[in-house]
């Protein structure tokens, strides 16, 4: 995992194109915080870029590493009960075991008014055959995460990628029965139609250079209206009742 880290970070310091995304998404990111001075988290912080535009962000991740700030496991967490202002996950709840556990540990640590931030990969008509095609993480759309008992031991880079549609989207309905006196959500977005997908993120090449990353920013912009059809991502702000 180390190595994968580090390659990431070469990737983010050459790679114009996922400055430029993961900017948009870290601003949108702050903006969206809890108003509270408490403890900003960042889980699965990877290989450290959200802290260049929070530079007070506890990094964590559950592999360590000399540029993170903390290393343990997502589902238990070494935080007192409401101590915690915000938790930001990007990329995260689709690799954990038991993503339920671990919103109840997350509301056990977050302070009344506190925040979880979640920025996902999203299966719409579109995205879904070329995430299948060109990425290696599995869509498993069977998965019933409410009925699940007991955290299985797996490796922390095993992962399905449907998890966040499922829990705040497709079974909405269990959420609110298992949350609704826990969390309340704030916001639930689709987002990220052609950019992103044309950055090939960090495993694959950019399929555009540079110069066109004005015009295809353009093209984003108006594909704001086809969201649900298109959208690469999705994004949701939990809050803790």
């Amino acid at each position: 995992m180390s190595d994968m880290l580090i390659r990431h970070r070469e990737i983010w310091n050459r790679k114009k194109i996922l400055r430029v995304i993961y900017k948009e998404w870290y601003n949108l990111i702050i903006k969206d915080l809890s108003v509270s001075e408490g403890k900003t988290v960042e889980l699965g912080a990877g290989s450290g870029n959200f802290k260049e535009f929070k530079p007070d962000v506890i990094s964590a991740d559950i592999d360590p590493q000399e540029w993170l700030d903390m290393c343990f496991d997502a589902h238990h967490m070494p935080f007192r009960d409401d101590e915690v202002a915000n938790i930001v996950m990007i990329d995260v709840l689709h690799h954990l075991a038991h993503p339920v556990h671990f919103l109840n540990e997350a509301w056990r640590v977050l302070e009344p008014g506190g925040r979880i931030l979640i920025l996902e990969p999203y299966p719409s008509l579109f995205s879904l055959p070329v995430y299948r095609k060109f990425h290696p993480e599995p869509y498993i759309f069977e998965a019933e995460y409410f009925n699940k008992t007991g955290i299985e031991e797996k490796d922390p880079w095993d992962s399905n990628q449907a998890i966040a549609y499922l829990l705040f989207f497709k079974q909405l309905k269990e959420f609110e029965a298992n949350f609704s006196t826990k969390f309340r959500i704030l916001k639930k977005e689709r987002m990220s139609c052609i950019l992103y997908p044309v950055s090939g993120g960090f495993e694959n090449k950019a399929l555009i250079p540079d110069f066109l990353i004005p015009f295809f920013r353009l093209v984003e912009w108006l594909f704001i209206p086809l969201r649900r059809w298109f959208a690469f991502r999705c994004y949701v702000v939990l809050e803790k009742v």
